[in-house]
């Protein structure tokens, strides 16, 4: 059919006038004196191979239209599962984290609440955070934060609603810490609201890549909570002590969901050692 289509449009396009002319005269007689059926035969066919370029293209057309669209569904659909998978993940990471706090938990007879983080301090150190509990939910001033690396910091202040966490690189935050192994005590602080640095005797015996925890001192934090790993010993302006460089446990910058321990400061402990 599109042979006999191109047959047609070669006769015309090489000014073959009369050859043309013959050959519809010669089919127009054969028309005449041929039988109904034979002569609808010969429209139809003439009609279809007219219509046939013009069928391809609307077929061709329609095809496209199918493609287009069935593209843009299967694109609809690709990121309805990526987010999806996405959420899922994120599920599944949340669960893991509070399957780990159970451990804390049972290890420290006090209530925890389990609080994300909304907020941090605008200044150019992070030293600050803030959470989504507040005192309608236990939480009040002083109590221990913490993740389920280690040690976060504590709350400075409660409202409603929302806390403001004083962490551990403030340099207004001064810690007890114990070395796991020696149990020595040492003081914790940050100087510059980045690096953490630790006081100890200097015959303590305390060596890179030994472990920090809380030491219960000071009537805040309980005993025992992970702070850090000692990264390097060096003299210090005492002869008498050594300054160690330590680091955390916790990345401050990755924080989404902490612990507030409900644990009310020991004011005796306190106002005996402020006597």
């Amino acid at each position: 059919m599109f042979r006999a289509f191109r047959f047609i449009v070669d006769l015309f396009s090489q000014r073959h006038g009369i050859v043309a002319f013959v050959f519809f005269l010669v089919l127009g007689l054969l028309m005449r004196q041929s039988p109904e059926p034979v002569r609808e035969s010969i429209v139809t066919t003439a009609l279809s191979t007219i219509y046939y370029p013009a069928q391809r293209i609307v077929s061709a057309v329609g095809h496209y239209k199918s493609i287009a669209l069935e593209n843009e569904q299967l694109k609809e659909e690709n990121a309805r599962l990526r987010q999806e998978t996405y959420h899922a993940r994120e599920g599944l990471q949340e669960l893991a984290r509070l399957h780990t706090l159970v451990r804390f938990d049972d290890k420290w007879d006090y209530p925890i609440v389990t609080s994300r983080v909304v907020g941090h301090n605008p200044g150019r150190f992070l030293t600050t955070m803030v959470i989504n509990r507040g005192t309608e939910h236990g939480v009040h001033e002083n109590m221990p934060v913490f993740s389920m690396n280690g040690l976060v910091g504590k709350v400075s202040k409660a409202t409603l609603n929302h806390s403001r966490v004083q962490l551990l690189v403030d340099p207004n935050l001064k810690l007890s810490v114990m070395d796991r192994k020696t149990r020595v005590v040492g003081f914790l602080e940050s100087m510059d609201g980045v690096r953490l640095t630790a006081m100890v005797p200097t015959h303590a015996g305390i060596r890179p890549g030994d472990t920090l925890i809380t030491s219960g001192l000071g009537g805040i934090f309980p005993k025992g909570i992970p702070v850090g790993t000692v990264k390097d010993v060096r003299k210090s302006d005492l002869d008498v002590m050594r300054q160690m460089d330590v680091e955390p446990f916790q990345d401050f910058t990755t924080l989404e969901e902490v612990f507030v321990m409900e644990k009310e400061p020991d004011w005796i402990v306190k106002e005996l050692l402020d006597e």
